[in-house]
């Protein structure tokens, strides 16, 4: 027999249950979540109800057991539970006796059926023309080598690239180096990927998930207000670099995001740098006026394109701050003020 404590505790678990499920919106929330597994964004507009008010309303149907919160990559899906008990009898029970013919379940099934098939057909189309395969993909993916993921080992990294090949070397290398890092105890590693819009952040989202990849999407915006990186990766789209001070300005950006001795991979165009000295000398030059240190150079061609790719060193404060230093004492014994 259960004692009194026991037989309280069931009863109130049995009417917390009970109240959590007194709600016709949340009866037709459990039926959609049972049909497939849903975001809360999707529910809303399919029930034309405010998302804080559905997401209110799938935490109560949470708390009590009858939903489970999954995240796959960047994504939240709510879907019933797995498990066996009373919440788990009063759903099946809820869901086979809710008549098929509910006017606004009917209603609500047809508006999510849209935005399934909406969304798919947007990916096929945004996803096929941001994110793209390609001849110089796989020359850039090539030329960044071992040392690149080296550099990779345990970073939090920033990716800015449409290249697929650069996007799964990186995406795959994460898996395999935090499987390696669960196994030996150690930290994971930390990805972020850089739209410059809020749009293209959604294109990426849909990308990853499609593609079972997980990383983080932040806009440029976004990042302004936080975010230290180990390594940075930046590889922009062509009407991103179309003078010397857009470059500059990603240099800044990059300089700020930095922990100290990051590691900076830079994709730039040959042309973009051509002028009194060589491309080569006009980069390393551009570099060190924002502390990097450049330590490798590698041209990449294909299919009419033609690009350096560098690799740079931030200086430490306290090295940056060491030719300043330098120059002062050589004007003191020079006299010059």
């Amino acid at each position: 027999m259960l004692s009194n404590y026991e037989t309280k505790a069931d009863s109130e678990l049995v009417a917390r249950t009970m109240r959590a499920v007194a709600d016709p919106a949340r009866v037709r929330l459990l039926r959609l979540c049972a049909d497939r597994a849903t975001s809360v964004s999707e529910l809303a507009a399919a029930t034309s109800d405010s998302e804080p008010n559905v997401s209110r309303h799938l935490k109560a149907l949470a708390q009590v057991g009858l939903l489970r919160r999954v995240r796959r990559g960047q994504r939240v899906e709510y879907q019933p539970t797995g498990e066996s008990g009373f919440a788990a009898d009063l759903l099946g029970l809820l869901l086979s006796r809710l008549a098929a013919d509910d006017a606004a379940l009917r209603e609500a099934r047809a508006r999510l059926h849209a935005i399934e098939a909406g969304a798919r057909a947007a990916l096929r189309g945004s996803a096929a023309d941001w994110v793209i395969t390609s001849r110089f993909g796989r020359n850039l993916r090539m030329a960044l080598g071992a040392e690149f993921e080296r550099d990779l080992d345990g970073a939090r990294l920033l990716l800015r690239s449409q290249h697929r090949e650069v996007l799964e070397l990186v995406l795959k290398n994460e898996v395999a180096l935090n499987n390696d890092a669960a196994a030996d105890g150690a930290g994971a590693q930390e990805i972020t990927l850089r739209a410059a819009s809020k749009p293209e952040k959604t294109v990426l989202q849909s990308w990853l998930e499609t593609e079972n990849f997980d990383a983080e999407v932040q806009t440029s915006a976004e990042l302004r207000a936080s975010g230290i990186f180990d390594v940075i990766f930046e590889a922009p789209l062509a009407d991103e670099l179309r003078d010397l001070e857009q470059l500059d300005s990603l240099l800044q950006r990059s300089r700020a995001q930095f922990a100290d001795g990051g590691v900076l991979w830079l994709v730039v165009p040959y042309d973009l740098l051509e002028g009194q000295s060589a491309p080569p000398l006009r980069l390393r030059a551009l570099l060190a006026e924002h502390d990097i240190d450049c330590l490798t150079l590698a041209p990449v061609e294909a299919e009419g394109r033609h690009v350096l790719l560098a690799r740079g060193r931030v200086r430490s404060a306290r090295k940056s701050a060491a030719p300043e230093h330098a120059r002062s004492e050589t004007n003191l014994l020079l006299g010059s003020p």
